[in-house]
């Protein structure tokens, strides 16, 4: 086994360019050229697999595209297609990002430096965040302005991110086509790079090689981003023994295949997924399912979400003041868990949408879409939306979220304000997820306009919200009538 360093970090030689925050890295050439110095190795067999989650998944798919003759096989983990299928909407994933660049990126940097001041290490940065800056950087106004001796190296790759933060960086879903070998994607219902989903698609349908499309294999369990440990105890949710998955023994199977031609197994469809509720594993051909049909449950007057088209009726109202937005529920390093949203109730900025307790099941596997009709008076603003599973004794468990940016409600490329007072359709793409609501259970849908620091806060300005400070506040209009028809699409299983 090999293990690589990126250029730039830790043991490995140059400078370090972060491939989230720009197309300017040679993450691809320099895979390229490890894989096959690899296969040259005295001891290797001359087929390569490559292996990792997150950062080191995005390297996996960059190197593939280039084609090095002794890639055999990959297992990417936890990586999107398409950048802005992590930042939804084009909206800084501001949490997870500002950890990583401070906590992680840095002080790695400042051990390259040797800066005479400042963590250097991880766990010690870690540290300093919770205890003496609990956190301080993600309230930080202008987040352009935040000091350079915070992420000691990184400050300029930060502001780089910021300026040019509606762009797609990674551009996998075009560089399918180029690639040749297999790949087993890994990812999880609570992991924001759920979007991992479309590379599996993507490599079925335009894989360059037979073996590469018919190979690629996909597993979606109930897990957070990038675990190495596959267990059944999630946030505040425990998903059963059979979610209890050993990453390790998957790998050696699938490199078992790929690397030392073991075939004997049966290889069965190409899609495992967990279906949380049922808390059992399904195989399936396709994604999204076979037979599945898209139901519309729209938003009522009287706080009901049914399948009744609603009738003439007055819309809801709050006020979305970024002074003090609606907390995210998550772990303290910025990754997404199922938590009880009861935490947030009395809030008057979060509008719940709930129907009867059911009396027949209904199994929602797929992906999610809100049309929502809406009005600010703000010239920009947001709008978030979360499922939600309610439980009889009130446990409302999250299941997954969608945001909408306005300015980019048409385009990423060419954004617009939106005239304030009016009521604009927003259609709104939520992560997909696998669930079963059961007899007595609630299906809900959340409206509002912040869930820091999972996003950064819209300023309702219009303005630029990274280099200015000012905030804010805007009165959102939700409308639900007849004309209007505010509803959520679930892909449901018949």
């Amino acid at each position: 086994m090999v293990e690589q360093d990126v250029r730039g970090r830790y043991a490995s030689d140059g400078d370090f360019t972060p491939g989230f925050y720009s197309g300017e890295h040679f993450d691809a050439e320099d895979g390229y050229d490890s894989v096959e110095w690899a296969a040259a190795l005295p001891w290797s067999t001359g087929k390569i697999g490559t292996i990792g989650g997150s950062y080191v998944g995005w390297t996996q798919w960059e190197l593939a595209h280039t084609r090095p003759p002794h890639l055999a096989a990959m297992m990417p983990q936890a990586i999107a297609a398409n950048l802005l299928d992590r930042e939804m909407s084009a909206v800084l994933r501001l949490g997870r990002v500002l950890w990583w660049s401070v906590n992680s990126l840095s002080p790695d940097q400042r051990v390259r430096d040797d800066a005479p001041w400042g963590p250097r290490t991880q766990d010690e940065a870690e540290r300093l965040w919770t205890e003496r800056d609990r956190s301080k950087w993600l309230w930080h106004l202008p987040l352009a302005e935040i000091p350079d001796y915070a992420m000691h190296g990184i400050g300029k790759h930060w502001r780089r991110w910021l300026a040019d933060h509606a762009s797609d960086h990674f551009g996998f879903l075009e560089r399918h086509s180029s690639i040749e070998v297999p790949a087993l994607i890994t990812t999880g219902w609570y992991d924001q790079q759920i979007g991992s989903i479309k590379n599996f698609t993507g490599m079925r349908a335009n894989g360059a090689t037979a073996t590469a499309r018919d190979g690629t294999r996909l597993i979606v369990g109930p897990w957070t981003h990038v675990s190495y440990d596959w267990e059944s105890v999630v946030g505040e949710m425990d998903f059963g023994p059979e979610a209890t998955v050993d990453y390790y023994d998957t790998a050696d199977a699938w490199f078992g295949r790929w690397l030392k031609g073991e075939t004997q197994a049966e290889e069965g469809p190409p899609i495992r997924l967990f279906v949380m509720g049922t808390n059992s594993w399904r195989s399936e051909t396709e994604w999204p399912p076979v037979g599945t049909t898209y139901e519309d449950y729209f938003m009522q007057a009287d706080g009901g979400l049914s399948q009744q088209p609603p009738g003439n009726a007055s819309p809801d109202e709050y006020d979305f003041d970024p002074r003090d937005p609606v907390m995210t529920l998550y772990s303290p390093g910025g990754q997404q868990e199922p938590h009880d949203l009861r935490a947030l109730d009395g809030r008057h900025d979060v509008l719940s949408y709930t129907t009867a307790p059911l009396k027949v099941p209904v199994e929602v596997i797929g992906p999610i879409e809100v049309k929502l009709w809406a009005a600010s008076s703000a010239p920009d603003t947001d709008f978030i939306v979360r499922l939600v599973d309610v439980w009889p004794d009130g446990f409302a468990q999250e299941l997954c979220y969608g945001i909408v940016r306005a300015r980019y409600r048409e385009s990423f490329t060419a954004p617009t304000p939106i005239e304030p007072g009016k009521p604009y359709e927003y259609t709104i793409a939520v992560n997909p997820t696998a669930n079963l609501f059961k007899n007595g259970h609630r299906i809900r849908l959340d409206v509002t306009s912040s869930d820091f620091p999972n996003f950064d806060r819209n300023h309702n300005t219009g303005g630029d919200d990274y280099h200015e400070a000012t905030l804010a506040t805007a009165h959102q209009t939700i409308f639900h009538d007849g004309a209007r028809p505010s509803r959520v699409v679930l892909p449901v299983q018949r």
